[in-house]
């Protein structure tokens, strides 16, 4: 079974950073534990636009969450580890590209191991062990998508929470879920290193209306640059692309 090396110290934080390109040509592929999903088939979401703290003398993002409501699991298991849904954000364009084009827009469930329950990694601080684990799709216009579509459409720029009830929550995922894996960084500040990434091979769709919708809100976009790879390999399920 593969597994993702652990990253050196010296490394982890100034190099191994994300997102990246992915060459399907150069990903190493083989057996890997399968994602193993625990969601509430129905669930009530709430929306917010996260604005950035214009206070720090560091690079800032603002996106749009959905945060699942509290008391909730939303569960992800990969191999030993299990993790906890912390919320669902877009990014537009796509952070990762695939051999260098961009999709319209990327979906991130950014999940937290769930053995450490609310502990946040010092910033900074080297996290080979990975505190976070992202479950990413790129989102392509096509047939409507009732979860999605609905999701996006109501982004704003309300920093208050706005409920969206009643979402099918696995409809936000393909039906495959074979994925590329490395190991990098949040995106967003302060780019907290050790972050396990599954970025799904197949796409998951919307309408267009409803990407445009969401393309509305940041129309300089709101996506990190891709990072140098480095050393680093990415890991395949199986050599596959749609």
């Amino acid at each position: 079974m593969t597994t993702l090396p652990r990253l050196p110290a010296d490394e982890s934080s100034t190099y191994y950073q994300s997102p990246v390109d992915i060459r399907p040509q150069a990903v190493d592929t083989g057996p890997l534990p399968a994602l193993r999903f625990d969601h509430p088939a129905r669930t009530d979401l709430s929306v917010r636009y996260s604005e950035p703290d214009r206070s720090r003398r560091a690079p800032t993002e603002a996106t749009v969450r959905a945060e699942p409501p509290p008391g909730r699991d939303f569960l992800l298991t990969v191999g030993a580890g299990t993790y906890r849904l912390a919320d669902v954000h877009w990014h537009t364009p796509s952070e990762h590209t695939v051999g260098g084009v961009t999709f319209p827009l990327e979906q991130h469930m950014k999940y937290v191991r769930a053995d450490d329950g609310d502990q946040v990694p010092p910033e900074g601080e080297p996290d080979g062990g990975g505190h976070y684990a992202v479950v990413a799709a790129f989102v392509h216009p096509g047939d409507p998508n009732p979860a999605l579509d609905r999701l996006l459409c109501a982004a704003s720029k309300d920093t208050s929470p706005h409920p969206v009830p009643d979402v099918e929550f696995d409809a936000l995922l393909p039906a495959c879920t074979e994925s590329y894996r490395y190991t990098g960084s949040t995106t967003a500040y302060p780019y907290l290193p050790g972050v396990r990434w599954h970025l799904l091979t197949h796409p998951v769709q919307a309408t267009a209306a409803a990407i445009a919708h969401y393309r509305s809100i940041f129309p300089d976009g709101d996506a990190r640059a891709v990072q140098p790879l480095g050393r680093r390999r990415i890991h395949g399920d199986r050599h596959r692309w749609w």
